[in-house]
């Protein structure tokens, strides 16, 4: 069973100092409105500290590692000491990425599947059926650190004003694991430049970088209720048999449309990746109207941040199954881990399943009660009492039991066949993350026309250090 939970522990209610709460009312009330701010959207990779082309042999100070560029046309080594984020600068950006924003209106009524969602606390990104399976890695100067803030909501809105802004420091501080002392052990010297050709500057010292991970199978067992019960979907393999088996495919008529297991993955993955994307972006964002640098990429080796390489480098430390030579990266024990299937978590498919179904029950059994799995309820918001009363008990918030069969059934018959669930992807995935330091202007005024650095970028000693 998994131990994973989302009771956040927290030392009393942060208390900003004049300092804190000036920078925080900054950001929320002098900053660029959205539309200016993507007119000025720009990846600027050049940070105080950084260096390009020249010529000179490195050592990563994270790693280790020696680095060489030969000399170029774009030789430059900064004059500025390196500088980190402010811890409101980090806790902002971080909160943009993911964090908590209120209760989810969840507006589907018990006719269409209301019980697909899995979770019912809001964040400044969507989720497929609110899964909240997207969580981040820090890494900065202190460390690396893994971030789960709390799944508690008070109100529609949480942030509504000045008395609200402590919250972003409330949710940093207490969401917080540190995981290391040091830094993630990747940079640009690893061999074969597996963490991307282009990321030169990577993992240096004052940048504050940003690990989107998503977890795939949750959802992906979750979506297997919907596609059984309420569409009448049954998945096939690639020889066209059903997962469930002819047998049961013969008991159950309603079972009209066979849908490809490839393509049923293929969905589910790309339903994590895009909530990566809106991640991103709004990290994007919140860099820019602080006055921040940063770059986002792709183009790295999964298995190597994860850590399904520890021959070469740790990357987060994630456990591992192998299957016919391929790596399957499963989670961090007690940290994040993965609802595929196997684990050491998990004892069997059908507790995995039922796992799955009960994710969105709380302790008594009532849909989205406390004491939940999913670390959220519906016993204050967003519905008023009476509403709530009388659709609470309603059966279609209950999945029939030859549908969680089907999906037990579908689950084992891939892992007697292929070893695994899911079969085609790592139940985590990690394609993309994001950079974030402070820009050493000096570089752009050298080699570039004017209009690329911004006034908040020029003064951010004076704003925010």
């Amino acid at each position: 069973m998994s131990a994973i939970t989302y009771d956040v522990k927290t030392n009393g209610k942060v208390q900003p100092t004049e300092k804190e709460q000036a920078d925080l009312t900054r950001a929320f009330e002098n900053t660029p409105p959205v539309f200016q701010l993507l007119s000025q959207l720009r990846t600027r990779r050049f940070g105080r500290g950084f260096t390009y082309e020249t010529g000179e042999e490195e050592i990563h100070p994270a790693t280790g590692l020696p680095q060489l560029l030969p000399e170029g046309e774009f030789k430059y080594k900064s004059q500025a000491e390196p500088v980190p984020l402010t811890e409101v600068q980090e806790a902002l950006v971080l909160w943009a990425a993911g964090g908590p924003n209120g209760q989810i209106v969840m507006d589907l009524p018990c006719g269409v599947d209301m019980a697909t969602f899995l979770c019912v606390a809001g964040r400044t990104i969507p989720g497929p059926c609110n899964d909240s399976q997207v969580h981040f890695f820090l890494v900065n100067d202190r460390g690396t650190f893994f971030w789960k803030p709390t799944r508690k909501r008070e109100k529609p809105v949480e942030i509504e004003g000045p008395d609200d802004y402590y919250k972003i420091l409330q949710w940093y501080r207490d969401g917080l694991v540190q995981l290391s002392d040091r830094r993630i052990d990747l940079s640009w010297g690893v061999p074969n430049r597996l963490m991307g050709a282009w990321q030169w500057n990577f993992n240096k010292p004052g940048t504050s970088i940003i690990i989107p991970v998503g977890e795939i199978a949750l959802e992906q067992i979750n979506l297997l209720l919907t596609f059984y019960e309420w569409a009448g979907w049954y998945i096939v393999d690639d020889d066209g048999e059903p997962n469930v088996g002819a047998d049961f495919l013969r008991e159950h008529p309603n079972l009209t449309l066979p849908y490809p297991h490839k393509k049923f993955e293929e969905l589910c993955l790309q339903a994590s990746d895009y909530v990566v994307g809106h991640a991103i972006a709004n990290a994007k964002l919140a860099a820019e109207a602080l006055g921040l640098g940063y770059w986002n990429f792709c183009g790295f080796a999964e298995d190597l941040v994860l850590g399904s390489l520890p021959e070469i480098a740790n990357g987060l430390g994630f456990a591992f199954n192998e299957v016919n030579g391929q790596r399957y990266s499963i989670g961090r024990e007690d940290v994040f881990e993965s609802w595929g299937y196997p684990a050491p978590w998990w004892d069997s498919v059908d507790e995995l399943v039922d796992s799955v179904v009960a994710y969105r029950y709380g302790k008594k059994g009532d849909f989205f009660g406390k004491g939940g799995a999913s670390g959220s309820d519906l016993d204050e918001l967003p519905f008023k009492r009476e509403q709530l009363e009388s659709f609470r008990g309603n059966p279609r918030l209950r999945y029939e039991d030859w549908t969680i069969e089907a999906v037990k059934r579908d689950v084992r018959h891939n892992v007697e066949k292929y070893g695994r669930y899911p079969v085609n992807f790592s139940p985590m995935q990690c394609n993309f993350m994001i950079q974030l330091h402070n820009v050493d202007a000096a570089y752009y005024d050298r080699f570039y026309v004017p209009g690329y650095i911004t006034d908040r970028i020029r003064n951010q000693d004076t704003t925010w250090h």
